[in-house]
């Protein structure tokens, strides 16, 4: 992997960054951002981890909060005997809103550069799981919180006016290149071509016209039914021969996410540096602001 992914912090830096993590993992009692559970399957000793994210209102991110997604899916990644993982949503009406803008506005190079790894560094991991995944989405998955959707093997939706999307041109920000393959590879390279250079984001029906998602659920509980069925359904194979078959399906695209890291940093930073992303990144933060009104500023 390219060394941009693991740049060393400074001591302070780490030091924030790990008390950060570990606020995020248990910011209060009986509260917990990213809570890991793990289901037997029968009574092998195998099972299927869930990643529940409940770290704000709508689920949106900022350093901290991908610091403790991280450790979330590190002890996903440290459990033996794993053969699923489901990651879903805690918070009404979200699976995530995705990034929290404000950390994108006036941010220094080196604050840019610690939490683009960081971010790179989350999805590869979730898209590199050697299980299936599924993405249990009940709520609105816009910009990080459709690409982590999109990270996951499939993608299953609850049936309601939430949109789901890449809408990062909408708020000031460019897709990455990765991003736009991943997007590409799932609907069509016409979508993308018409979708993402807007910001648009897609309803549940046109979601699932296009292959964005997979299934389309009328309740939460109908969901995380087929969810769970399908991960038993995969748990039935023999695991080092599907492990092996997962990787070989995803080495290609893992091997061009890789050699592209300094590439794609370095034309983010330059755009997200601009002055006219600035300037709509922070229209973008002043129309949510009048949207929550004066008690929520």
């Amino acid at each position: 992997m390219s060394r941009l992914l693991f740049a060393p912090l400074s001591h302070a830096a780490r030091s924030g960054a790990a008390s950060a993590a570990r606020r995020c993992l248990s910011a209060s009692a009986g509260h917990t951002p990213f809570r890991v559970a793990f289901a037997q399957l029968d009574s092998s000793p195998e099972s299927v981890a869930t990643i529940t994210m409940d770290c704000s209102k709508a689920n949106s991110f900022d350093y901290a909060a991908l610091q403790g997604f991280s450790h979330a899916l590190a002890q996903v990644e440290s459990r033996s005997g794993v053969r699923g993982l489901v990651l879903q949503s805690a918070v009404a009406g979200f699976f995530s809103a995705g990034y929290s803008l404000p950390v994108f506005h006036a941010i220094s190079h080196a604050d840019f550069a610690r939490l683009w790894a960081l971010s790179r560094g989350v999805f590869r991991r979730l898209h590199a799981l050697p299980v299936p995944s599924v993405a249990a989405i009940d709520g609105h998955a816009l910009g990080l919180g459709c690409a982590l959707a999109m990270a996951c093997q499939r993608r299953y939706i609850v049936r309601s006016p939430r949109l789901i999307g890449l809408n990062e041109v909408a708020v000031g920000l460019p897709v990455p290149a990765w991003l736009a393959d991943r997007f590409r590879d799932l609907t069509t390279l016409r979508a993308a071509e018409e979708l993402l250079p807007t910001g648009a984001s897609l309803t549940v029906d046109s979601a699932l016209a296009l292959g964005l998602v997979d299934c389309a659920f009328d309740t939460p509980d109908a969901m995380a039914a087929a969810a769970t069925a399908y991960l038993r359904r995969c748990a039935a194979a023999p695991q080092a021969p599907q492990t092996e078959t997962i990787a070989a399906l995803r080495r290609d695209y893992l091997a061009r996410f890789d050699a592209d890291c300094e590439r794609d940093t370095d034309q983010l930073w330059r755009a997200i540096s601009s002055s006219d992303t600035q300037h709509a990144i922070a229209a973008a933060i002043a129309r949510l602001a009048r949207k929550r009104g004066p008690a929520a500023q």
